[in-house]
């Protein structure tokens, strides 16, 4: 009897949520329950339709992603906000209205935390998109690109046939062969091994490259049918390749000019890097691999010049999402002081702060928050396990010099910070701001 209550409650929801919003896209935290339900149901067809002669490998391989995507609902990566939902809806309408055959409704989208601006398809009719997105795409049109080009890895379906492949790769007699014959050297045993590892995975991800050629011409196809404009598909790649160049953080946040205070200077100190045991110079690159080989997106110029035989001209006004993108980049900063990444948060933050034409009451509330959340992870010995320190080898140079200005920090600094940073603002519209006169009060507190 439970289980007909809950089915039925289950039929009710989802033809509440289609009656509500075109796609049934809009969910709320109460719904993850029966989510999960209809994933397990998603995960079980999927099994049904398997035939090959690797069955239980494939089984397990599916079994992980179900988990995976299980774990991340219930772990509250994903946000649950109607207006997000209905902002998607809008979106998903145009693009069926132009591909009627794609029927979207079965398909089911989620909003990941994630500041990273990147798009997921799970190979099961589960999409993801992250919110950092917004920070990087101007229009509704470039993120309907966006979309499109993950609906198409769906259509084409490269993530089952992508499990196929793989497992079929490492358990034929080839590499079985390839393999026992690395092991049985007596000499030269890693080298082997690594030469083998190699060739499979450049294999591997000269399949993945070859997939993402395909879905951009299916995805700009798809694009192409619809009321954006079409010249947003190649304006998309382009932003994103900018974030391939210079990495997701590339703007340098004046730190020295945004952080001095009348009554508190900025120390040159803070910025002073950690000595390492040996100075880093170059990378050691005896056992380096050819870095274009394992990309498994092709290089964007390449993408782009693909998309452009689609005749790129322009077709239709661009859609802007501006309210959405305001709405999504405050959540995200909301999110990421909620989990502690106080560095990426405050990056954002001191971004916006220095390029922002006039006060943004949000941004300055938000920035002080920050700094409280620094201080009191700092207290309770925290701040190593929620900042990683930081590394001579990555792109993003400009986090990195972020990341060690607050491990240079020492606990009174970050009192005085916070509270100077209060005191050059509270004689703005924010003087009778209950949250900001409550922060602004704790670090007067803190520094009687």
């Amino acid at each position: 009897m439970k289980k007909i209550v809950k089915i039925l409650l289950f039929v009710f929801l989802f033809l509440f949520s289609l009656n509500n919003t075109c796609f049934g896209q809009t969910y709320i935290p109460e719904d993850k329950e029966l989510i999960l339900e209809e994933i397990e149901g998603r995960y079980d067809h999927e099994l049904s339709k398997i035939s090959s002669n690797y069955r239980s490998k494939i089984k397990k391989e599916y079994k992980k992603r179900k988990k995976y995507i299980k774990e991340i609902l219930t772990d509250s990566l994903f946000l649950f906000d109607k207006k997000y939902y209905t902002f998607l809806d809008s979106v998903l309408e145009r693009i069926e209205k132009g591909n009627p055959t794609l029927n979207l409704k079965k398909h089911r989208f989620f909003f990941s935390r994630d500041a990273t601006p990147n798009a997921a398809c799970f190979g099961n009719g589960v999409f993801m998109l992250n919110l950092g997105l917004f920070n990087f795409l101007k229009s509704e049109d470039e993120l309907a690109f966006i979309i499109c080009h993950e609906i198409a890895h769906h259509e084409l379906n490269h993530v089952n046939s992508g499990i196929k492949k793989r497992i079929q790769t490492f358990n034929s007699k080839e590499i079985k062969e390839k393999i026992k014959n690395a092991r049985a050297k007596t000499y030269g045993r890693t080298s082997a091994g690594l030469n083998l590892l190699k060739e499979i995975s450049y294999g591997m991800f000269k399949n993945s490259r070859k997939e993402e050629i395909e879905a951009d011409s299916l995805g700009v196809l798809l694009f192409k049918n619809t009321s954006y404009n079409i010249e947003a598909s190649a304006l998309a790649l382009k932003r994103l390749k900018r974030v391939d160049n210079k990495g997701v953080f590339k703007e340098d946040i004046k730190l020295d000019s945004l952080l001095d205070f009348k009554n508190y200077s900025f120390k040159e100190y803070w910025l002073d890097e950690d000595e390492t045991l040996f100075d880093i110079k170059e990378r050691v690159d005896d056992y380096e691999w050819d870095e274009d080989s394992l990309k498994t997106h092709p290089d964007i110029d390449e993408r782009i010049e693909v998309i452009k035989k689609y005749n790129l001209s322009k077709n239709n006004k661009t859609t802007p999402f501006k309210d959405i993108q305001v709405f999504a980049k405050e959540q995200q900063i909301e999110s990421l002081l909620d989990i502690g990444s106080v560095d990426i948060s405050l990056y954002l933050l001191l971004k916006d702060l220095q390029t922002k034409k006039s006060i943004n009451d949000f941004i300055i509330i938000k920035i002080a928050e920050t700094f409280k959340k620094v201080y009191e992870l700092k207290i309770g010995h925290e701040l190593g396990r929620k900042i990683p320190q930081t590394s001579p080898f990555t792109k993003e140079r400009n986090l990195n010099i972020l990341r060690q200005f607050l491990h240079n920090l020492e606990i009174k600094e970050v009192r005085k910070i916070g509270y100077n940073f209060c005191e050059k603002y509270k004689e703005t519209r924010l003087k009778e701001n209950k949250e900001f006169k409550l922060i602004r009060e704790y670090f007067k507190e803190l520094n009687k």
